[in-house]
């Protein structure tokens, strides 16, 4: 029996209604291993970071985001308008943002 994670009103809000609910139809459960694998150490403790929040989203609290990225002394970029599927929604954003990741680890 098929189980959804998320129904097209959480869903990204910024994406074709279509869109949407295809992707809210089509997730899958993360696998238990996420759960109750050991983490020594925080890759943010000791590497730059960078964050996107997606001011729109209605799955992950963008105060949420903000507060998880600051406490990682994260790059953070807001995006206004953008749903979870910011990558989606807004694109040229997200890879501006990769290639910032991308000139800052070749330094």
């Amino acid at each position: 029996m098929a189980s959804t994670i998320s129904t097209p009103r959480t869903s990204p809000n910024s994406l074709p209604p279509d869109q949407a609910e295809f992707e809210s139809r089509s997730q899958v459960f993360a696998a238990a291993e996420v759960f109750d694998t050991p983490l020594t150490t925080a890759a943010w403790t000791t590497k730059p970071s960078w964050g996107v929040v997606a001011l729109a989203d209605q799955i992950i609290n963008p105060d949420l985001e903000k507060w998880y990225y600051a406490r990682a002394h994260s790059h953070t970029v807001e995006i206004p308008g953008a749903s979870h599927s910011v990558y989606e929604s807004h694109p040229k954003q997200v890879a501006a943002v990769i290639e910032q990741v991308a000139e800052n680890a070749q330094k």
